[in-house]
């Protein structure tokens, strides 16, 4: 316990002095949780396949690597935005919503035990999770654009942090293409099943169209909007990006 009687994990850590090189970790370390999200959420499927024989033990398999990724990264994400505000309400409201919503994915979506067996049950649920994980996303990608716009940054600071809210803008929608999904199954013009294969593929998606790829030809048109959404939206950040980036010299700390 910390002083006024709150916990100490829980308090707001803009008092280091060695923030800005904290921040610049922070980034690093969760552009690499973000790789390894993607890079499961692509791969992790068709590799597992070939290596294991059993269907059922490569899904396995690949959910629980994928949902230990994402306990991590919301953790990861909670803890970066203890360095980019100072409003204890939002950090401690944060940490609640994002542990109560890991607690539901492991209850809802096991992969070891089917514990939620009624599919409006299970919708409901899921609708609940991805409202939460897309709501941390966004404010952490609002934070962290305003903590990149705002003075004068390393290069590491504005190289790592561009490529840490690029990489959220495709994982966020991809929690927004889910919820779509959820609400009309149908969104996507195909059938998927509830849970992780439905939310992988959003992210499969999202990662095509902020990479320039087509995506969604066959989708609901609120689905086609939403991916234009995002392709403007990430084209229109790099764009802010490069001009703040050309009219900025390089100050602050680096690391090695």
């Amino acid at each position: 316990m910390g002083e006024g009687g709150g916990f100490r994990f829980l308090q707001i850590k803009s008092s280091a002095p060695d923030l800005r090189l904290e921040i610049l970790r922070d980034y690093r370390n969760i552009v690499a949780l973000q790789v390894g999200i993607i890079a499961a959420a692509l791969m992790s499927g068709p590799m597992l396949s070939m290596l294991i024989d059993n269907p059922q033990t490569a899904s396995m398999l690949r959910d629980c690597i994928f949902l230990l990724l994402g306990g991590v990264y919301v953790i990861f994400l909670w803890d970066f935005l203890r360095n980019l505000t100072s409003r204890q309400v939002v950090v401690s409201l944060l940490f609640v919503l994002i542990m109560g919503a890991y607690g539901l994915t492991l209850y809802a979506l096991n992969p070891f035990v089917e514990w939620v067996t009624d599919p409006h049950f299970k919708r409901v649920l899921l609708f609940a999770i991805h409202s939460v994980l897309f709501s941390v996303e966004a404010i952490v990608i609002f934070y962290a654009i305003n903590d990149l716009f705002r003075g004068r940054k390393s290069m590491g600071e504005r190289l790592w942090g561009s490529a840490c809210v690029y990489l959220m803008i495709g994982l966020c929608f991809g929690s927004i293409y889910d919820l779509v999904s959820i609400a009309d199954p149908s969104a996507l013009g195909m059938t998927v099943n509830l849970g992780l294969d439905s939310y992988l593929l959003c992210i499969r998606n999202s990662m095509n169209i902020i990479g320039g790829r087509d995506a969604l030809d066959s989708a609901s048109p609120l689905m086609q909007g939403i991916a234009t959404l995002e392709a403007v939206w990430a084209n229109l950040f790099v764009v802010l990006l490069v001009g703040r980036l050309l009219g900025q010299q390089d100050t602050g700390p680096e690391l090695d």
